[in-house]
């Protein structure tokens, strides 16, 4: 990896967009399948920080190592976008007590009234107003990453589709009404509904920046595609395929009711 690595042509952004059922318009999802944008983010590593660089040397196994790179060069690629500078440019970074993403900022002046296939420019909110931060969340599994920016605390997670033992583990840490309503379900449809509501409580605890140190045992996800948690957020599905073999979910603060 490094910046001498031959050109390849960035990804069609447009075509890796994915909707999110009731979000707002401040929120942009990219799904990204490792095979298709694999070459073109080795090629494009220029734009990692050097202590990126050092992360993905230092994984050994050659997937893993790919979907780092896929997931960092894109994120960079896409918030370059949204905040109107070079890939290179944008401040990641993140808490050094939980991992959890800081959010970035951008320069009104270099987005006004810009549009493009990463996502929409850095636009208004009855909630948030004319220019916030951008946050944004990543998650990866095999051969696949996901990206979220929006101009609010936000969540992503995607897993693929569970084994059985995996499912049993998944299973006993569930909140309790999750528990008792998936406990009777057998086979593959055990293994899709537990992988759900496991992307859901991910999504959520990212949003809410505390990861895994909130126990997911506290967190009733339900069964609805769209649902509100609490007064503040909202976490819903997202579609994906039967070739992608996962499941998908995306937390986003939620924008206040009207007041008067």
């Amino acid at each position: 990896m490094s910046a001498r690595t031959a050109t390849v042509a960035q990804p069609v952004w447009a075509q890796l967009r994915r909707r999110v059922p009731g979000a707002p318009a401040d929120l942009t999802l990219h799904v990204l399948p490792l095979a298709e944008v694999a070459a073109w983010a080795e090629s494009a590593t220029d734009c990692l920080s050097a202590e990126e660089l050092a992360r993905a040397r230092g994984i050994q196994e050659t997937s893993a190592r790919e979907l780092f790179v896929v997931s960092r060069v894109a994120l960079r690629h896409v918030l370059g976008h949204r905040l109107g500078c070079a890939p290179g440019d944008v401040p990641v970074t993140h808490d050094p007590r939980t991992g959890a993403p800081h959010e970035v900022h951008g320069r009104a002046g270099a987005v006004a009234g810009r549009r493009g296939d990463a996502g929409p420019e850095l636009g208004w909110s009855p909630a948030l107003g004319q220019i916030r931060p951008v946050h944004f969340s990543i998650s990866r599994t095999a051969g696949l990453v996901a990206v979220v920016t929006a101009q609010r605390e936000v969540g992503v997670d995607v897993e693929r589709l569970q084994s059985e033992v995996e499912t049993d583990v998944l299973l006993d840490i569930l909140h309790p009404a999750d528990r008792a309503r998936l406990a009777g379900l057998r086979g593959r449809r055990r293994r899709v509904a537990v992988t759900r509501a496991w992307v859901r409580v991910e999504a959520l605890v990212k949003g809410w920046r505390t990861g895994l140190a909130r126990g997911p045992a506290s967190i009733n996800v339900g069964t609805r595609s769209r649902a509100t948690y609490g007064p503040d957020w909202t976490v819903g599905d997202v579609r994906t395929t039967a070739r992608e073999n996962a499941r998908l979910a995306v937390a986003w603060r939620t924008d206040p009711a009207p007041q008067g």
